[in-house]
């Protein structure tokens, strides 16, 4: 999803709107061939500019980042991501209807160094025709039987082949019923696996002003409906903290990725396993917060996995809002593709 501005500020509001993605559009336009490689570029970013020295925020220790560009103008809009168990393979969805995959490199440290072999799919219907106007906006991802995917816009969960990624016709999955509740841009922005075959899934958004919205726990015909509480701390008129994206720790506890805007901000929150068998209200506990001077952008996915030496690794992905939606629309602006790593201490 695209930024939200507080609703108090029209001039605001329209900046937002101006950086935001606008309406969707087949992707038979611009479809890669399914082994159609891609150009990026890769430059190192610190985790605080102003301070390069810095390597610490909370208990998260910073392993390096990288800011990924393309001239192909069908790359940005990453709005979430999945890492493979030996941190070898990344998988990213996009705003316009595409996968995104790639080969993650590290140097003797463990620090994220590079990104190599990027590769474009264009993601399917279940008749295996090109994505049609309005289903494009891939927001959530999980690594599952293959790669599930949660639609904004016509809110849905595909399920795509994981070997080779994103190829082929999609295999529909239900959805909650409830999800019409969270509106055309605010749907299926966060889902995650929560390790017994079961799947969080958490609106954006809702319809109409809210302190929470809409969440579920379960999968197929048998959903638990949930309230997520949203943190009114620091936004512009209001503006709260928003969920964008979810992943299982190794402790089996749900690390919360929520992405504020404006002013733009984001923080971390740990959600107990247990919780997810309760009733009501989830108990999200804040473990991180990243604001300025940190290096920030529109954060949107999130992904953990213990490496070979046990420790817990987290990794963030923004979304620049920069994909074309159209074969002449590719956007320009501040935002920026980061992908960040960090060890999870403590």
């Amino acid at each position: 999803m695209s930024w939200r501005g507080g609703r108090a500020l029209n001039l605001v509001a329209l900046a937002a709107t101006a950086l935001a993605a606008s309406s969707s559009f087949s992707s038979r336009a611009n479809a890669p061939r399914a082994d159609a490689s891609l150009a990026v570029e890769v430059a190192p970013v610190p985790l605080d500019a102003s301070d390069p020295a810095r390597v610490a925020v909370g208990p998260l220790r910073y392993l390096g980042g990288l800011s990924l560009s393309s001239a192909d103008p069908r790359f940005g809009g990453l709005s979430d991501l999945r890492v493979s168990p030996d941190g070898a393979r990344l998988f990213a969805v996009s705003d316009c209807g595409l996968g995104f995959t790639a080969t993650l490199s590290y140097d003797a440290g463990g620090r994220l160094a590079g990104l190599a072999d990027a590769r474009l799919v264009a993601l399917a219907s279940p008749a295996g025709a090109p994505l049609a106007i309005g289903e494009t906006d891939a927001e959530s991802l999980v690594l599952g039987d293959g790669l599930e995917v949660g639609f904004e816009g016509r809110a849905r969960i595909q399920s795509y082949a994981a070997d080779p990624a994103f190829v082929g016709a999609a295999r529909s999955l239900r959805a909650p019923s409830g999800v019409v509740a969270c509106g055309r841009n605010g749907g299926l922005e966060t889902m995650a696996d929560t390790g017994d075959g079961r799947r969080l899934v958490v609106c954006e958004a809702r319809r109409g002003a809210s302190s929470t919205v809409p969440a579920w726990v379960g999968r197929g015909a048998a959903w638990t409906e949930r309230e997520y509480p949203l943190a009114f701390e620091g936004g512009w008129a209001g503006e709260p903290f928003r969920p964008t994206g979810a992943a299982r720790l190794p402790d089996g506890d749900l690390l919360v990725l929520e992405r504020r805007f404006p002013p733009i901000g984001a923080r971390l929150v740990r959600l107990p396993q247990e919780s997810l068998d309760s009733q009501g209200l989830l108990a999200p506990r804040e473990i991180a917060r990243l604001e300025s001077p940190l290096t920030l952008d529109n954060y949107e996915g999130v992904e953990a996995r213990r490496d070979g030496s046990g420790r817990t690794l987290v990794y963030l992905i923004s979304d620049d809002n920069g994909c074309a939606k159209t074969p002449s629309s590719r956007r320009t602006g501040l935002q920026r593709t980061l992908l960040l790593l960090f060890a999870l201490e403590g």
